[in-house]
């Protein structure tokens, strides 16, 4: 019976382990995201993947197709528990396809807009409203406006601390 397991790859050889796992008929899955890079003022979406330097391949647990993976040229080794795989559930990979839009990119789960009423939910800004702005950055961070003392103050927080109102 087959099951998914992490292989980590040589650092930048994610897509050369790819094609040679494939080539030896191992199916590969690869979850891929996009994020802005800024070089010489320009601002370019560029592809990446979710988990450098890791992928999952789909093998039995017979010695062939583990030392297929562990030889296979780009693969530095799989990740292992008392000297066995340690196996990832398919809930796990199938949610991370579902993420993914037709072209294979997993995108964020957008729940704001420019210009939506926001509440803080916990911490020091604790039920504090302001405006939703933009997100900040890739790892979660969004930007809102907020109306204290007459002055508005851009504030930048993690996502998770905010609902809309």
């Amino acid at each position: 019976m087959k099951k998914w397991f992490v292989a980590q790859t040589n650092l930048r050889e994610d897509y050369i382990a790819s094609s040679n796992l494939k080539q030896l008929g191992v199916v590969v899955y690869q979850p891929l995201m996009q994020k802005y890079v800024f070089h010489a003022r320009k601002k370019t979406l560029k592809t990446y993947p979710l988990f450098p330097n890791y992928i999952f391949v789909h093998i039995s647990t017979m010695v062939e197709d583990l030392h297929k993976i562990r030889w296979c040229r780009g693969v530095k080794r799989l990740l292992i528990d008392n000297y066995t795989p340690i196996p990832i559930e398919d809930e796990f990979i199938n949610s991370l396809k579902a993420m993914e839009n037709e072209s294979g990119i997993i995108k964020r789960p957008v729940k704001f807009k420019s210009g939506d009423i926001v509440r803080v939910r916990s911490g020091p800004m604790k039920d504090i409203y302001g405006i939703f702005e933009s997100w900040d950055s890739d790892e979660g961070r969004v930007r809102i406006l907020i109306e204290m003392v007459n002055n508005r103050a851009k504030v930048i927080l993690d996502a998770s601390l905010l609902e809309k109102a």
